[in-house]
């Protein structure tokens, strides 16, 4: 039997299994789980399969799913060779975009919780990464706390991406 905070190597990769979360990467088959998403598109959020419909022509695209037990609460994509034009991300680095937690399950502790998890999931599914950069607008001080309070770090560098100015973050894993 499989213990909280241990690894668990299923059929679709690893998932990280931590106190009441599941980090696993999406399939096709995990569609079904976006259809009950429940999350109003701000300038700083978008909804799961958006994320995954706006950047279809890319690659090196990893969706990740936020279980609890089965129920999907929060996703993110991690995205290999992208960044911003003012901090283009290193061949060591993974791109953390699209984070968000579906409402009925925000402020409970999920999105930090997957944030501090991440590193964990990183290293068991990417052999080459060391490093997550993200970007956060200047006016979402819910999403900078959020980021600081698990360890990433402003890098000083700017970017305006989508018509908004943001700070860039990363995290040494």
């Amino acid at each position: 039997m499989v213990q909280l905070g241990e690894i668990y190597r299923g059929g679709e990769g690893y998932m990280v299994l931590a106190d009441e979360i599941i980090l696993k990467e999406a399939t096709i088959a995990d569609a079904v789980l976006f259809e009950n998403y429940q999350l109003k598109e701000t300038p700083y959020t978008v909804k799961p399969m958006t994320a995954m419909t706006d950047s279809l022509h890319e690659t090196k695209k990893f969706p990740v799913l936020i279980l609890k037990e089965e129920t999907l609460v929060g996703f993110f994509i991690l995205q290999k060779e992208k960044g911003f034009s003012t901090y283009p991300t290193e061949e060591n680095a993974l791109l953390l975009h699209a984070h968000s937690i579906d409402e009925r399950f925000q402020n409970k502790g999920y999105g930090k919780l997957s944030m501090e998890r991440l590193p964990l999931f990183i290293k068991e599914n990417f052999d080459s990464i060391d490093e997550i950069v993200l970007a956060v607008d200047y006016d979402n001080l819910s999403g900078q706390m959020l980021y600081l309070k698990t360890g990433f770090v402003d890098t000083k560098k700017r970017s305006k991406e989508d018509g908004a100015y943001k700070f860039i973050y990363s995290k040494k894993i």
